[in-house]
């Protein structure tokens, strides 16, 4: 990580935690993170996966896959030993370790790999390596959320991400990408899927393979 990023980050939190203690505001969240979790939850099929979660704050994703009754291997790091104390405390069924992932990189891969509130005090190159480094972790894909340049404020300390800037950066590492502006007006999201093959009709093919075989042949038209 960018050893400016990495210490704008680590004073910031440090700051609120000092403040807030165990408060979900110790990492910047003053409402909506079930929102959050439950848009990056719907990447894809998660059940009996692994996931690494990049910048795990107190660990509460792993909290909110158990209350959905999807089983995990979940992992999850971060830079600050405050967060990963609480988060080893809180949730014992997953495993966290205070880690950088660009400065010790997983020799390992993950089925998903998620970021969540991890790119509001970045910059627009260490966001783009950082997405690199994920997709590259990841067998299956990668979720991952941003505050929007689309607002009617900006606060000075925060980023504010061009979704169309962030979409462009993702196709760069593979052709089936989902952006969502759906669920917030100055928040998105981004999907990043490995499988980007292609079948003979033109459409990606590990989508097209969960459609019902009414929709894949159109046969739905001739039982009007």
């Amino acid at each position: 990580m960018q050893k400016e990023v990495k210490n704008t980050i680590l004073k910031h939190h440090e700051s609120l935690f000092n403040k807030y203690g165990t408060s979900p505001k110790s990492l910047g969240i003053l409402k909506g993170q079930s929102v959050r979790f439950h848009v990056i939850s719907q990447v894809g099929k998660l059940n009996n996966t692994s996931i690494l979660d990049v910048g795990c704050g107190f660990g509460d994703f792993c909290g909110f896959l158990k209350y959905k009754k999807i089983r995990t291997k979940y992992h999850g790091v971060d830079i600050n030993r405050n967060f990963i104390h609480i988060a080893r405390a809180r949730y014992p069924n997953g495993t966290f370790e205070v880690r950088d992932i660009e400065e010790k990189p997983f020799s390992k891969k993950f089925d998903w790999v998620i970021g969540i509130g991890i790119t509001t005090l970045s910059n627009s190159n260490h966001i783009k390596g950082l997405m690199k480094e994920m997709f590259r972790m990841c067998t299956e894909g990668v979720a991952i959320d941003f505050l929007s340049n689309y607002v009617d404020y900006k606060e000075k300390e925060l980023f504010y991400m061009s979704p169309e800037e962030m979409f462009r950066s993702a196709k760069t590492l593979t052709r089936r990408v989902v952006l969502r502006h759906d669920y917030k007006p100055y928040e998105f999201c981004l999907y990043m899927y490995k499988n980007d093959k292609k079948n003979k009709k033109n459409y990606f093919l590990e989508h097209y393979k969960s459609l019902p075989k009414e929709i894949q042949k159109d046969s739905w038209i001739r039982n009007l």
